[in-house]
Order: structure tokens, then sequence, then C-alpha cells
């Protein structure tokens, strides 16, 4: 066995002998966000599918990302194992010629990061969090290691080894010492998740299996193909997935309770709330199932090997257009909310959400996204042109757009004096557009939103664009002549809430004139 320890770790870190669990304040700590892999959160805003931030690690990577309890995002890609501020600045990469590629860390209330590198000769590494300093390592062997360590709920780290020569699922003491190894089969490429009464629930090549704290086999429930992803529990269910194409729900027992045939193997995990779990197949969908297994509805998008992850409104994301493109799903609807690309495919792209409902998710060549959440505060103002009374009861409608696309478009009453607030805009760098009434768009370039300042906007906006097109031309001239001389405040260009000269000769000065 090949391992490296550093003295006297526990006086490194401050500590008495014990266990370490989970980081207890951390919004997503592990690949699976809790013992039970639920991946699922009540922390956090919604978003509205702006990049907050974006940053590379010009790597290959398969990995996803966790989350801190200080926000900072962790990450394994080809050239080492990332931590990134929630500002997306980088902290620390740990690299010793080892590749974190398929690798998803988690962390300990130690504040110790655990990851597996160099997927074809495992290797389980345990890092300072603060600085990426080496604390010690561990050879495990295997090859082709698709999972990723999960922390046991007594604080040792629980971690299969692949295929041939692998197949084993391993105890690791938060010290670097083996605790046991119990062999599974050909293949063990699962993350475990863990019972009440510490019992580790993990795939391998033809087995769901029921371990038993101190190493020895409890149950094995039957599949035809191998069980891989993150195994969920909720109370009394275990829901897995199979390369035989199953999504099960097995007792605690290992009873199956219910079996459903999907088009595809499952190469995932699953997300879980309290009345639904979700899933992805090969067969290019995201499905919604009751804990009881009776579909609810699916979406169709070409998915493979994103594990969804569940945010606090409900909204599931999962990474599906071949491993392209980040879904935000309607949990009653199955409906897409919005989507955005991430670029360089990731089949096995699987979002996290940090506690202010960011939502972070690793492309196939190491950029780290962060969208996000509808938090943030915008004071704008406008003019009019040729506008003589005043504004209230008036409405403003604000786009928010990035890259020439429309993220996310607002509407609020305006003040008298044509000022409005809005709270809960998208976060990150837009270009905004403002129409008041029935003003052309005008475009304000390169503003930062962010949840901690409020942004003041001013704008001067062209008249006449009646019909909403943001364009001035005979549609609108056509509506100054059908309403000539009636009250209309909707089709009023100059306040006093009468269509008549005054607002044809605002329409015929700005004809032909177009927003932006």
């Amino acid at each position: 066995m090949k391992r490296t320890l550093i003295a006297g770790l526990c006086l490194y870190l401050g500590l008495t002998v014990g266990w370490a669990q989970l980081q207890p304040d951390a919004p997503w700590p592990s690949f699976g966000k809790d013992y039970q892999n639920t991946r699922s959160t009540v922390l956090g805003a919604p978003t509205g599918g702006s990049i907050r931030w974006i940053y590379s690690a010009n790597s290959r990577s398969q990995s996803s990302p966790i989350v801190a309890a200080d926000g900072t995002i962790y990450f394994g890609a080809t050239n080492g194992i990332y931590a990134v501020r929630p500002n997306g600045q980088l902290r620390w990469r740990w690299f010793a010629g080892y590749s974190a590629a398929t690798s998803t860390p988690a962390i300990d209330a130690n504040g110790v990061l655990y990851a597996l590198v160099n997927p074809n000769d495992a290797i389980l590494v345990a890092l300072n969090a603060s600085n990426g300093t080496l604390l010690w390592s561990v050879y495990l062997g295997g090859s082709n290691v698709l999972s990723s360590p999960a922390i046991g709920p007594d604080g040792r780290i629980y971690v299969t080894n692949g295929a041939v020569p692998g197949g084993y699922l391993y105890c690791v003491n938060p010290d670097g010492t083996i605790a046991w190894r119990v062999y599974l089969g050909a293949e063990a490429n699962s993350t475990p998740c863990f019972g009440a009464d510490g019992t580790i629930y993990v795939g391998s090549e033809r087995h769901l299996n029921a371990i038993n704290p101190n190493g020895t086999i409890r149950w094995r429930f039957p599949v035809f193909y191998p069980v891989q992803g993150a195994i969920g529990l909720w109370n009394d269910r275990i829901f897995f997935g199979a390369w035989d194409s199953g999504f099960r729900g097995v007792s605690l027992s290992g009873t199956q309770l219910w079996l459903a045939l999907t088009f595809g193997p499952i190469e995932a995990g699953v997300a879980i709330t309290s009345n639904r779990v979700y899933m992805t197949h090969t067969g290019g969908e995201l499905r919604s199932y009751s804990h009881t297994g009776t579909l609810q509805w699916r979406h169709n998008a070409s998915y493979r090997g994103s594990t969804p992850a569940v945010g606090a409104d409900d909204v599931i994301y999962a990474v599906g257009g071949n491993g392209g493109t980040l879904y935000a799903i309607a949990p009653t609807s199955g409906l897409v909310r919005w989507q955005a690309s991430i670029g360089t495919p990731n089949w096995y792209a699987s979002p996290a959400i940090g506690g202010d409902g960011t939502v972070y998710v690793v492309n196939g060549d190491g950029r780290l996204y962060a969208f996000g959440p509808l938090a943030g505060f915008l004071s704008g103002g406008g003019e009019v042109d040729g506008w003589q009374g005043d504004y209230e009861g008036r409405v403003a409608v604000v786009q928010f757009y990035q890259d020439g696309e429309l993220k996310y478009e607002m509407t609020t009453p305006v003040n008298a004096d044509g000022s409005f607030e809005l709270h809960n805009t998208p976060i990150g760098q837009h270009d905004i557009k403002v129409r008041i009434h029935n003003s052309l768009f005008e475009r304000v370039p390169n503003v930062h939103l962010e949840v901690d300042r409020t942004v003041t906007i001013r704008v001067r906006l062209a008249n006449g664009d009646i019909n909403g097109d943001n364009i001035v031309d005979d549609n609108d001239l056509l509506q100054v002549l059908f309403n000539f001389g009636r009250y209309a405040p909707a089709y009023d260009l100059n306040g006093d809430e009468i269509v008549n000269d005054a607002d044809l000769l605002i329409v015929l000065f700005n004809f032909g004139a177009v927003g932006d």
C-alpha cells in the first residue's frame, strides 16, 4: 500500500482525535449533497439563467462541483483539483501529476477535502481545503474509476475503486488508514449513501449492496448489469438505476417495491424531494417519478449521465443537449423554465447549488459556470421624449441580455417622476433594455448586478411605439388615427390621455425610428 501521512495531522488541524462528518454549514459538501444523496436544497433564491461568472481551468473534466461553508467551489480536472472563490477567482490548485478529471470532491467538518485522483490506478487524497496542502494519500488501485468519495455519518470516507482489478468498496479512516474493504464484483463504480443505522448502500457489477458498518455484507439485490451513479435514500426507500435500463425502488430489507423500464442504460444517480424522485437515462430523458414508482412526466433533451439537482423552489437542474446545455425544468409540468449553453460537452456534468441559490456546473474543458440567483437590486429612471405629464400608473418593461440573448424580463409600475425600483433581478453583467409606456427600448450596456449593492441606471427614451414592435411605423400611425379624439390612455403619447394632434406629431417626428 502506498500511503503518505503528515505527522501530527490532528494537531495540525487543531483537533482532538475523533470523527469529522460532512461540513455542517456547507450548502453542497459532496456529490450527493447529504448522507442520503438527495441532491436537493431548501437554500437560496431561484435563478433566471444569467451567467454570474465563468472560471476556466483549461483542462478536460467530467467532474462536478461542490460548495463549502465559506462559498468556495471545488472540482476536479485533468490537471488537478481546483478551489475557486465565490467571486470566480482562483483560490488554489493542487496538482501532483495525477488527473482528477472524473472525481467530485467531498469536504468534512474539519475542512479536509477528499478526492479520487489517477482514475486508472486510483489514489484517494486528503487536502487542506483552505490552501490545498496534501495531508495524506492512500493507494486504492482499480481502473476506470468514475465514482466519487462519500463521507459517512461516522466521519469515515467510503469509496469504490472501479473495474478490474478493482471492484472493492473501501472504508478509510480520517487519518488515511484503511478500516476495511469488501469485494463487490468485477466492477464497483457507485457513490454510496447511508442509512440512519449506518448501513452503506452502494452499487456494483450486478448488485445493489447493503453493507454493515463493520464491512460485512447485509444483503445483495441482483440486477443484470452494473449499478453506477449515486444511490439515493428517502426514509425507508432506496432509489437507483442500472445498465439493464431498470429504475427501481427497493426497501431497506432489499425487497423490490417497483420497477420502471426506460429506453436506455442508466449511468446517473438521482435527486429526491419529499414526493418525487428525478433521474436521467442514456435514452435522452429526464424523468420524474413518485416515490411509489408512478411516472409524472419526462423531458427529452439528449440527456445521458447528468445527475439532477433540485433548488429551493423545486426547479430541477440537469445537463442535456448532448452534454452541452443546462436545463431548468418546472417540477409539476416538466416544461423548460430556461436553458443555457455551457459549451464543450460534459456528459456527466451534475449541477451543485450554493447557499444563495447560484447554480454551478463544470463543462468538458474545465470551465466552471456560475448561474446567478434572482437576488439583485436595480434602481432605474427614464424620461420619454414629448411626455408632458407625470408617469404615475405607467409601466416600465426591463429586459436583461447577455451576449445578445434575452435572459430575463421584468415589468414594474413607474413613479410619478419616471423612476422605478426592481428587486430580485438577475445577477451578473448584463445589457439592460428599458421601455416605459409607448417608448422604444433603450439599451444600457455592461451593467454589473450583485446581491450586495444597488445599481442605478437612467435612460432617455424615444416615443411613438404604440404597438410594441420596437419601431415607429405605419402601424403606430394607424393606431393614432383610429383613436384620434378619444380618451385613450393606452394609446396616448404625451401624457394628457387624449389622442390628438400632439400624439400624431410625435409619431410623425419619430417615424422610422428603431429601438435598441
